[in-house]
């Protein structure tokens, strides 16, 4: 059973990606008992799920009768990639954009109800917080302000609607900045990078845990949710020092489409106007870099 409160019973589908997601999260090969009991699964049931996914090479039977990911899923994980048009050598442009700015860089995918990460190199840090690839983040203001502000109008007011409205004039002038610079920058808001490592830190914790899918969400949503006010572009010129929390930037596909959010989090107190300047550079122009990569393979 299933300890998040009001989560139904998983239908055998359910359960089918519950194991293959336990296994994509451990480092070490799992037993059955092991996989039985994280995931409160009898022993009968996950062993009948292993067997079929051995069979189709999407886990691998070790000679100790563990079991991790299979050969198979290689050749997915190809193939989605491509569907989603993703640039090649994308791991490593974020890891050299993240040695530029000595700081985590990701890229994420908008679609119609989240943000989901395709890719995140960690540098020095977490960005966002806790975010590994593959986590998605309900598409809640700021979430996803890079393509946003090239949507229709409809979406866009959608998108702020879901603001509290004392902070949407702000968030509509982020979309405009992200139009005329191709990048928006944020403040760090009441919440410390102490607080912010905390909150990583159980979601960290939660991942391990399979049967906490709701509470990991919940959290995952209210980190979301934590980030100070957008800049103004006329912010972004000023000689002051900044506190900037993440900056985002654009990625466009072959056919002119903002489909890709491209992040840094510095995440520090005070930014100086040459170091604002520094990361919109190298931000700005591994987006550039990675729809070129991207149009080389279409």
């Amino acid at each position: 059973m299933n300890r998040d409160k009001g989560a139904a019973a998983s239908p055998p589908t359910d359960r089918v990606v519950s194991v293959i997601e336990m296994l994509a999260r451990s480092e070490t090969s799992c037993s059955i008992a092991h996989v039985a009991d994280s995931l409160e699964l009898s022993r009968s049931t996950v062993a009948s799920i292993l067997a079929a996914l051995d069979a189709r090479r999407w886990v691998r039977r070790e000679p100790d009768l563990t079991y991790r990911l299979g050969p198979a899923l290689v050749g997915m994980g190809d193939a989605a990639r491509e569907a989603l048009g993703i640039p090649t050598g994308l791991d490593e442009a974020l890891a050299a954009l993240a040695e530029e700015v000595d700081c985590g860089a990701a890229l994420g995918t908008v679609g119609a109800t989240d943000l989901t990460f395709l890719a995140v190199d960690a540098g020095r840090g977490r960005l966002p917080a806790g975010i590994t690839a593959g986590t998605a983040l309900p598409l809640r203001a700021p979430a996803g302000a890079a393509v946003i502000a090239f949507a229709d109008q409809s979406r866009q007011r959608a998108w702020l609607e879901s603001a509290p409205p004392e902070e949407r004039a702000g968030l509509s002038a982020a979309l405009g900045c992200i139009r005329s610079k191709g990048v928006g920058v944020w403040g760090i808001g009441a919440a410390d990078p102490g607080m912010l490592d905390v909150l990583a830190e159980v979601v960290e914790h939660l991942a391990e845990d399979p049967t906490r899918h709701n509470l990991r969400a919940r959290v995952l949503a209210l980190l979301g949710g934590i980030s100070g006010r957008p800049y103004a572009a006329a912010d972004l010129g000023k000689d002051a020092s900044l506190p900037v929390s993440y900056l985002v930037a654009p990625v466009f596909d072959t056919d002119g489409r903002a489909v890709w959010e491209l992040q840094i989090g510095p995440l520090k107190s005070a930014v100086t106007r040459a170091e604002r300047t520094h990361y919109i550079k190298h931000l700005t122009r591994t987006a550039r870099e990675l729809e070129m990569r991207q149009g080389a393979n279409t």
